[in-house]
């Protein structure tokens, strides 16, 4: 099966070592915890969280391995192992129990602000910095997780929003195969730099 990959924390910018000889370290915050990186694991975290043109598509380790290997970092898979160690990228098995476990066990917070509707697309909704521009264009599905994700306690939370809101009347509601979509929306989210996930609770 094909894991695919979502990195944890939020990035926090770069420190000094603790004497004159130690190299700067970038470092992530996870709940209370921070995380120091050096340049190279850095790189295969922010790697692990997609690239813009992935959209809502699935992001794998051989993704990772294969953007790190045209960056000129031909040690991805060791970073990689190291930061799923740690806790900094979750690896999720193409399987319903480890999806839902992840969703129980994380929660999204938000980066940037909304703008308002895009003026070219009225289904889309901008978020940015206000003033200096849009960092992505999200349509309604992304946008409502967006909006409302961090006030969810986990991601799993969401999942049963959306299920309740979406299901016809007769319908149960099926947080699993919202969860499908959450991952998607996402993705999105994480690769354009607008969300982060930490850890719940």
């Amino acid at each position: 099966m094909t894991a695919v990959l979502f990195p944890v924390g939020h990035y926090n910018g770069i420190r000094p070592g603790p004497d004159e000889e130690s190299e700067p370290s970038h470092v992530i915050r996870i709940g209370w915890k921070q995380h120091r990186l050096d340049d190279d694991a850095f790189a295969a975290w922010v790697l692990s969280h997609g690239l813009p043109g992935t959209g809502k598509g699935q992001w794998t380790e051989a993704d990772v391995v294969e953007q790190a290997e045209l960056a000129g970092l031909s040690d991805a898979p060791e970073h990689l192992e190291k930061l799923v160690t740690d806790g900094l990228v979750i690896r999720i098995p193409d399987d319903p129990a480890p999806a839902t476990w992840f969703a129980q066990t994380y929660r999204m917070d938000v980066m940037f602000v909304g703008l308002g509707n895009a003026p070219d697309r009225l289904d889309g909704y901008g978020v940015g910095i206000p003033g200096i521009g849009v960092a992505a264009i999200l349509d309604p599905d992304c946008y409502e997780l967006w909006q409302w994700g961090s006030v969810a306690r986990t991601l799993w939370d969401s999942c049963q929003v959306r299920a309740t809101v979406t299901a016809e009347p007769s319908w149960r509601p099926d947080p699993e195969a919202a969860l499908v979509e959450i991952l998607g929306d996402l993705r999105f989210l994480l690769a354009h730099g607008c969300a982060y996930l930490d850890v719940a609770g």
